[in-house]
């Protein structure tokens, strides 16, 4: 056991820092008078800690925002899915006494239970294996569920993280997919029984729960979440079904491109949103010549903004990126594979693999008994309900937005562990409100942005910094109202995300400059028993 001692005035309140114990880093952290010692890296992707958010009581992390509570390091937010480590410290005399073990964990998982069938009867079913039914699963043995858990989905695989599919593992970076892609082993769902259906819905009645396997089995759980994500839309042109085109959604899929870049020299990608741009720069750094085809001007402009959008589209320039704006496809060529991709005037671009990133389908043709949304969503209360046992979360939920009380529906991975983790309370405990503030990340090449909030549509944008030098943070307004923020530091995030969780962040006229430095003085003027 190694121990460190630190003055009673070591810290200042509300403030963190980064120390070694013996040979071992440790976040010390100072809320009120009680200090706290914790592990220092996110269990996410080992994000500092110390250079997070700490209010109220919570720590969020500076690159994904996962939070955990300081007390006891418990998890509060995802993406994380495990605890922090939490180390004694004793007061003797005016000193405080840091103890930490010879070898600390780095993580720890939170409290669950198991199954007891013959105390709890109930059977809780969750179609879908992604971001919001993993999550679910998880916090229903959390939260003391103790029936049945069954999660069924069409993929052989245990959850798995998703976004690195077209980021770091379709760019080479992963050398162990096996190790680093899977969010949790088989073993882990057999030790809490969670039991794993690989198979295939073809109908759910919400009204009377009954779920139809396309097997034939059907089954009607006491509770059913619905959290089947989205498939990518297919491109309706000729020659779209050639070896060599690819979507990429899933960990099969990126093998699939990952396999046919071993030949190919030119890879043309269609479509300029998050897949298509993210596999840009993915492709490109396997080595690949690649052209993004695409009918808008600026890759992100809807989201972002055209500034913003042109930023990103210089970062691609500079790393070889060649760009067909204004452009549609008219036929993809070739003898039996993909040679060529003819576009609408004409021109030909060379292609040995090509990929399609055009948006997504919802998958819930299966779901009978209700009126879809016109996208084939599923409307939602701010509980996460359906109907009487029913649920839903992830990308085809469409749920009211706590900061305008508008429905919306955002397909991001961070919030389908939100709506997941959120549903599976509703579910366990009783009908709980979310009122959590989405996040997303994406990257290409060495630079990231990281966008809170949701701003659907905006009248002005307000940018604190320079967005032609990468170092900015954008504020999206719509009547007055910040509704959003992007960023090229993700830390500059977490102050945003803790107002929005309290329902504090400023109006517009605050933000016009320093918006960043107001966010931060406005958050630490906030005491706990404000919030």
């Amino acid at each position: 056991m190694a121990e460190r001692r630190i003055p009673a005035d070591f810290l200042q309140d509300n403030q963190m820092k980064y120390l070694i114990v013996g040979q071992s880093p440790v976040l010390l952290a100072r809320v009120g008078s009680q200090y706290y010692a914790l592990g220092p890296a996110c269990p996410h992707y080992g994000g500092p800690l110390p250079e997070g958010t700490l209010h109220n009581g919570r720590i969020t992390c500076p690159w994904h925002q996962a939070a955990f509570a300081v007390q006891t390091g418990d998890l509060l937010e995802p993406p994380a899915l495990d605890a922090l480590p939490k180390f004694d410290i004793r007061q003797d005399a005016e000193e405080y006494v840091i103890e930490v073990p010879d070898a600390p964990p780095d993580r720890r998982l939170m409290p669950m239970c198991g199954c007891n069938r013959e105390k709890d009867h109930r059977t809780f079913a969750v179609i879908g294996a992604g971001a919001a039914a993993a999550a679910a699963v998880e916090t229903l043995r959390q939260e003391g569920f103790e029936g049945w858990i069954l999660m069924i989905g069409a993929e052989d695989r245990v959850p798995y993280d998703r976004p690195t599919c077209s980021k770091d593992y379709l760019a080479g970076k992963v050398k162990s997919a096996d190790k680093w892609l899977p969010l949790r082993t088989a073993a882990f769902y057999e030790k809490y029984d969670i039991e794993r259906w690989v198979a295939r819905v073809v109908e759910m009645d919400v009204l009377s729960r009954r779920i139809i396997l396309e097997d034939g089995k059907s089954l009607t759980p006491d509770a059913v979440l619905i959290a089947t994500g989205a498939v990518p839309r297919r491109l309706k042109v000729p020659g779209a079904e050639l070896d060599g085109v690819f979507t990429l959604r899933s960990w099969d899929d990126c093998n699939a491109i990952i396999s046919a870049t071993k030949d190919a020299k030119h890879a043309v990608v269609i479509g300029d949103g998050f897949i298509g741009m993210e596999a840009a720069s993915s492709l490109i750094q396997r080595g690949l010549a690649v052209t993004v085809v695409a009918p808008g001007l600026v890759p992100f402009a809807r989201p972002f903004g055209e500034a913003v959008g042109e930023m990103i589209k210089a970062i691609h320039v500079e790393n070889g990126t060649a760009f067909r704006p204004g452009r549609s496809v008219a036929a993809i060529t070739g003898s039996g594979r993909v040679q060529q991709v003819r576009l609408d005037d004409g021109s030909l671009l060379d292609a040995d693999l090509v990929l399609i990133g055009i948006g997504s389908e919802l998958a819930t043709a299966f779901v009978k008994g209700i009126r879809l949304a016109d996208d084939g969503s599923i409307e939602v209360d701010e509980c996460l309900k359906v109907s009487e046992g029913v649920y839903a979360s992830g990308d085809i939920a469409r749920y009211p937005d706590s900061v305008t009380g508008e429905k919306i529906r955002i397909e991001h991975w961070r919030l389908a562990q939100q709506l997941g983790r959120a549903a599976a309370r509703s579910m366990v405990v009783g009908l709980q409100p979310f009122r959590g503030v989405p996040f997303f990340w994406t990257r290409h090449f060495e630079f990231g942005l990281s966008y809170a909030g949701h701003a659907g549509k905006w009248d002005q944008v307000i940018v604190d910094g320079d967005i032609a030098k990468r170092d900015f943070m954008a504020f999206y307004v719509n009547n007055g109202r910040v509704l959003a923020a992007a960023t090229s530091h993700s830390e500059r995030l977490g102050p945003f995300i803790e107002l929005g969780n309290l329902g504090r962040l400023p109006p517009a006229s605050l933000l016009q400059t320093d918006g960043a430095g107001v966010l931060r003085q406005l958050l630490a003027a906030l005491e706990p028993d404000q919030a």
